[in-house]
This record gives C-alpha cells, sequence and structure tokens, in this order.
C-alpha cells in the first residue's frame, strides 16, 4: 500500500528516526521504488535525542565583535576546535567545512542559516586578523573566532571538547592538542549532533537535511 503522500511519510520517517536513533547511530529513513519503508544504519553523524542546550559563553570573531550563544540562535553552525599552527588536522577538516557547504549550497535552501564556525583554543598566537587570513585562505565564509582561555573552556566544557597546550621553553614554538571532531549546534542553540573524522561532506550534507526537516517538526526555528 502506497503513502497517501510525501508529507505523510515524512512524518513517518521522523518518528522511526527519533525511535531508533541510538548507539552512535543515525538510522535514515529511505523510499525504495516499492514505496517500502526502510531504516538504514549509519556512523556519519551521532544524533542526540535530546539535544543539549547551551550556556552563556561569550568569545569574539574575526572581525572584533562578539560572538555569543545569541550568535548560534537561529542558524545551524558547525563548530570545529583548533588552531592556525596546527600543521594537518586543522586545515584538512577546515577543507571539509568548505567543500560541506558546497554540497549544502546545492540542497533547495542552500546554506540558509547555516555557518561554520572555526574556533581558536589557541588565543595567545590566534588575534583577530590571523583568523581572518587563515580562514580566509580555505573559505571566506568559514567564521574564525576566539577569546580567553576561560571561555574557550566554558563552551568546550559543555560540549565535550578537548584541549591542551603544550609547555614548551620556546613560547613562539608549541603544540596545542584539541579535540578533531565536528560540534553541530541547532537553531536553538543546543548540542544536536556530533561528527567525527573521516567526513565524507556528500554523505554529511545528506544527513544533514534529514535532520533539519527532524528539527523543523519539532520547533517552529
Amino acid at each position: 500500500m502506497r503513502l497517501p503522500s510525501f508529507k505523510f511519510s515524512l512524518i513517518v520517517a521522523s518518528v522511526l528516526v527519533m525511535t531508533f536513533l541510538a548507539g552512535g547511530f543515525l538510522f535514515l529513513f529511505s523510499l525504495g521504488d516499492d514505496s517500502n519503508p526502510r531504516l538504514i544504519p549509519d556512523q556519519v553523524m551521532t544524533v542526540f535525542v535530546d539535544p543539549k542546550p547551551l550556556r552563556e559563553f561569550v568569545l569574539t570573531d574575526q572581525n572584533g565583535h562578539a560572538f555569543d550563544l545569541e550568535s548560534l540562535k537561529g542558524n545551524w553552525s558547525f563548530l570545529f576546535f583548533g588552531f592556525t599552527h596546527c600543521p594537518d588536522i586543522c586545515p584538512s577538516t577546515l577543507v571539509s567545512l568548505s567543500k560541506l557547504r558546497e554540497q549544502i549550497t546545492k540542497g533547495v535552501n542552500g546554506t540558509k542559516n547555516t555557518q561554520f564556525v572555526f574556533i581558536s583554543v589557541d588565543p595567545k598566537r590566534d588575534t583577530a586578523a590571523v583568523l581572518k587570513q587563515y580562514t580566509g585562505y580555505f573559505d571566506p565564509s568559514i567564521i574564525g573566532i576566539t577569546g580567553s582561555e576561560l571561555e574557550l573552556r566554558n563552551l568546550t566544557g559543555q560540549l565535550g571538547a578537548l584541549f591542551e597546550v603544550e609547555p614548551a621553553p620556546d613560547k613562539e614554538s608549541y603544540q596545542v592538542y584539541h579535540t578533531s571532531a565536528l560540534f553541530l549546534i541547532n537553531p536553538q542553540g543546543q548540542f544536536a549532533a556530533l561528527l567525527t573524522p573521516p567526513f565524507d561532506t556528500s554523505t554529511i550534507s545528506r544527513r544533514f537535511i534529514v535532520l533539519k526537516k527532524i528539527n523543523a517538526m519539532n520547533s517552529p526555528l
């Protein structure tokens, strides 16, 4: 028996997705040629059934403007923590973010209400000017932000993101260890999903579309 409408199938899909979200899997609903519902296990995106609300924080963007909790609300935000002197993980992840933006742009609504944020956990070296130049090299639409160690740990602590600055005699040459994951914040300012490398941008963009539809059913934003 065919499902009566796409809207109805989408509602059924959301119920199935939310019911089977567990164990680090996002179960996606799809319709085959026979229009029978199927559940496909996936490990690209870990979605939280109950997104975690974030508390207030205050950082500064690459233009010297405040970037806080209100800066996240009303947008879907992909957050990545790193630093500009990072030799490998950060450059490759920023390339992935740029590709992801391109993939999402191909969708019906493009990147409307979607932002990509690079958060430096090395404020000593990564000034606003340095961040602006660095993110602009990969993609001018990526927002570079940083702040005091206290505020950085305020935000990373809420997300479970780790970073540690290596003690070094040479203050201009040191390593910073940090989480390599992407953190997805929904328009309500809640920690909604976690993505870990390697990042398959095409697959992530498709999962993101599904997640946005589910969120739209549960919230006016």
